[in-house]
């Protein structure tokens, strides 16, 4: 899979016009991202109604963007290596995730033992 950077840096490139050709597996990179980008990673094509997503009342459900139009960082929640390159990043977010859990398991083993007496 291409990282996002790579897909970041070819949105730049057509939005600003320029190129800066380091090497020949810079252009290979280019030319991967180019690709993932007209095809993006979205399963809904653009302009499709969003039936169903409505939070609002007496409005019409929303439409969907491009690709481009949404934040790096939503392409990245459902992955999982993603979720665990952030995590390790990240040594403090990484330690109360841990402890949550802990006191998550620890709850229920408490309400579990109330249940047996």
């Amino acid at each position: 899979m291409i990282s996002h950077s790579v897909v970041r840096s070819a949105r730049l490139i057509r939005q600003f016009g320029f190129r800066r050709l380091f090497s020949s597996s810079c252009i290979q990179l280019f030319q991967e991202a180019r690709a993932v980008t007209e095809r993006g990673p979205s399963s809904v094509p653009e302009g499709a109604r969003l039936a169903g997503c409505n939070v609002y009342k007496n409005k019409e459900d929303p439409t969907a963007l491009a690709d481009t139009e949404y934040p790096d960082w939503l392409w990245d929640i459902l992955d999982p290596e993603a979720q665990q390159r952030k995590l390790d990043a990240d040594p403090e977010l990484k330690a109360r995730r841990e402890w949550r859990a802990k006191m998550r398991r620890k709850i229920k083993t408490d309400n579990f033992l109330k249940t047996m007496s």
